[in-house]
């Protein structure tokens, strides 16, 4: 389970920022916005997701 997980964030991670990357080729300024947010919205979920998955340690 902490394989799949991990392998999957990672994945999402990447995503993120290959989105970073593809909104500097795009011609259309919304287009170029909405794909950077996303990039920061993948990013974002890339991180989000093991925190609420796995907890957090309660010392």
């Amino acid at each position: 389970m902490s394989f799949l997980l991990t392998a999957l964030c990672a994945a999402i991670f990447v995503a993120g920022l290959w989105c970073y990357g593809l909104a500097f080729q795009i011609d259309n300024d919304m287009l170029q916005l909405l794909t950077f947010v996303a990039g920061m919205f993948l990013n974002a979920i890339a991180f989000f997701i093991p925190w609420q998955l796995t907890g957090h340690s309660r010392k």
